[in-house]
């Protein structure tokens, strides 16, 4: 038995078989955005804002990221998509005085673009980066900072959450 489809219909599901797969290509290269909202409110730094070791930890898992040593984490698996990049990596840091920082490291996006997201937008002299970094004073207590990477860093912005014990 011979099936013969005319032209026009077999050109119709060779397209729609490429739609298929170019749709399934993109979803599967596209960044995940699972779990990154906990995060966000902490990378937020709203004054008043606290975390312990424990949230900041939960955060970072809840959104992709596996903890390796000390404070480090790093994604494994599927891209976390943050503020328009993806991160890298991140850390957790908490001295025994109290003051804390939570750091996340993103790629292909700019510190300018993560700092208009934060609303971040003065420029931080004291950084000693080639493209400008940000800083905002939030309170007494809270300082958020959006800095710019170096292309040799390996990550392209970095997001950091700063609280004075």
């Amino acid at each position: 038995v011979r099936i013969v489809l005319p032209v026009r219909s077999a050109q119709l599901q060779i397209t729609a078989l490429l739609i298929t797969l170019a749709t399934s290509t993109a979803l599967a290269a596209a960044p995940s955005d699972k779990g990154t909202a906990a995060l966000e409110i902490l990378l937020a730094c709203k004054a008043g804002s606290d975390f312990t070791q424990a949230q900041a930890e939960k955060a970072l898992q809840a959104a992709g990221l596996t903890h390796l040593r000390g404070g480090m984490f790093e994604v494994q698996g599927d891209k976390v998509a943050l503020f328009g990049g993806t991160v890298d990596s991140a850390s957790v840091d908490i001295a025994p005085g109290g003051s804390k920082s939570l750091h996340v490291y993103l790629k292909d996006v700019a510190a300018t673009q993560v700092g208009r997201q934060l609303s971040v937008t003065t420029v931080n002299e004291d950084a000693e980066t080639e493209a400008p970094s940000y800083i905002r004073k939030v309170d007494a207590k809270h300082t958020l900072h959006v800095g710019a990477a170096d292309d040799y860093e390996g990550y392209s912005a970095s997001v950091t959450c700063q609280i004075a014990g």
